[in-house]
């Protein structure tokens, strides 16, 4: 009889103490990891926080961090404050934050949501869309949606600047890569005369990247004339191997992860249209964080610690504003309009 009882009272205290338990982690916000000091290229969920500059952030859509996208950049990504929110913010984007790609007609099936950019294959797949998929899809208005039989933007091209409930046969379970941008499929610029045919369509590449309209390819163009003569002085340049926009080894290096990040794909430092989305992603990256295309192009060439009479190791100025205003006057000169 006595084991009887003390067995009852060991069972009641037992589920006393789990149903404390229970309650006290039920009120713990889901996803809500502290995880200190912000970095890059780290992968954050949705409720994590941050701290930043001395604030607190909270992580409101799941990504990967790089630098440039700091939280006190991004507020579409971080919120200022320790989070603890009684709703939390949805996991989907809404229809207007990209194209919605569908399984089935009539927008059925499996959907996933893809933002401005180019996708290959692989960039598909790990978005989780495997290849020859899409029935129906959803664009948002004033977008282009490009989608493209074979990997790597080869094959057929069908272009979609509106929602398509049933793709049709033609199309049908045939995507393999896609471009989406925002504006027209003819982007209001011209090519500037003096400009080669093929380095312009390594700018065009990376401005739809981007999805700039072309303004970012006539400021690519300036820079690769200014850095490279379009190629013409690479030979004489003591950074030939640097390419098209001369981006030096030790930052070329720096990149590389993003690089991959951004296209999917391990840099080839032989391929000009490398050279070209390399300095593509670093000059964006510098325009975003300094404000405005002149302060990137001062940072681009100074670095991010350039200032008014800085010097290299050797004493001597960095003239990154002379560098600046010429790149500037060359992309006015091609009609660009920031």
């Amino acid at each position: 009889m006595t084991n009887k009882k003390f067995s009852f009272k060991a069972l009641s205290l037992m589920m006393v103490f789990a149903f404390i338990i229970s309650t006290f982690y039920a009120v713990l916000p889901a996803s809500a990891a502290a995880r200190g000091a912000w970095t890059p290229n780290t992968a954050y969920a949705i409720n994590d926080t941050v701290t930043y500059s001395g604030s607190t952030y909270t992580c409101l859509q799941a990504h990967t961090s790089l630098v440039g996208w700091e939280p006190s950049n991004v507020p579409a990504l971080w919120q200022k404050g320790g989070g603890g929110g009684t709703t939390p913010p949805p996991t989907t984007p809404p229809a207007t934050n990209g194209a919605i790609f569908y399984a089935d007609i009539n927008y059925g099936g499996k959907a996933v949501t893809l933002g401005v950019g180019n996708y290959t294959l692989n960039q598909l797949n790990a978005n989780g869309i495997p290849n020859d998929w899409m029935s129906s899809l959803k664009v948002p208005s004033g977008w282009t949606v490009e989608v493209y039989e074979n990997d790597n933007f080869g094959g057929t091209k069908w272009t979609y600047t509106s929602d398509s409930s049933w793709v049709g046969n033609t199309v049908n379970d045939k995507m393999s890569s896609v471009k989406i941008y925002t504006g027209s499929p003819s982007p209001g610029v011209t090519k500037p005369a003096e400009v080669p045919s093929h380095i312009w369509t390594y700018v065009m590449n990376a401005d739809n990247a981007y999805g700039k309209g072309g303004d970012f390819a006539l400021l690519l163009s300036a820079v690769i004339k200014k850095e490279s003569s379009f190629g013409a002085g690479l030979p004489g340049s003591p950074s030939a191997g640097d390419g098209l926009m001369q981006v030096e080894p030790n930052t070329r290096s720096a990149y590389l992860s993003q690089f991959n990040s951004k296209f999917g794909r391990t840099y080839n430092h032989s391929s000009e249209q490398d050279q070209v989305y390399l300095g593509a992603l670093i000059l964006n990256e510098k325009i975003v964080k300094f404000g405005n295309i002149y302060n990137g192009l001062l940072h681009y060439n100074g670095g991010d610690n350039w200032y008014p009479g800085a010097t290299d190791s050797y004493g001597r100025p960095i003239l990154a504003n002379q560098y600046a205003d010429a790149v500037y006057a060359t992309y006015k000169g091609y009609g660009g309009k920031n």
